[in-house]
């Protein structure tokens, strides 16, 4: 695995924000009818799974990416979900995704 540059780091950061912006707006799109929000989501998606596939390419580990992407997702999501649409949060919920979120970070490592 190459080592964690600037570039890299960005990258990352770019794949969590599009792939948030994306899933944060699939209530605002009702069902891809709404033409400005299912753009803005298409678009979303695919501008990071663009910037996914070169980072894979660039050589950082998929074995490492997906499950890290993955969780930090689980949690952007859930704070979006209930700061914008007013969802519910138990704390069962929040405690087991912070749990899952230890253990694939655990898993990445060895």
């Amino acid at each position: 695995m190459p080592t964690l540059t600037l570039p890299i780091v960005g990258s990352f950061a770019f794949v969590i924000a599009g792939q948030a912006l994306g899933l944060s707006l699939i209530p605002a799109t009702r069902g891809f009818t709404a033409l400005w929000p299912t753009i803005v989501c298409i678009l979303a998606f695919v501008l990071s799974f663009g910037v996914f596939a070169r980072l894979v390419n660039n050589g950082v580990e998929l074995s490492m990416l997906t499950p890290i992407i993955t969780v930090t997702l689980q949690l952007v999501v859930l704070v979006i979900g209930v700061t914008v649409y007013h969802e519910s949060a138990s704390f069962a919920k929040i405690g087991l995704l912070l749990g899952a979120t230890a253990m694939i970070a655990t898993a990445t490592q060895v």
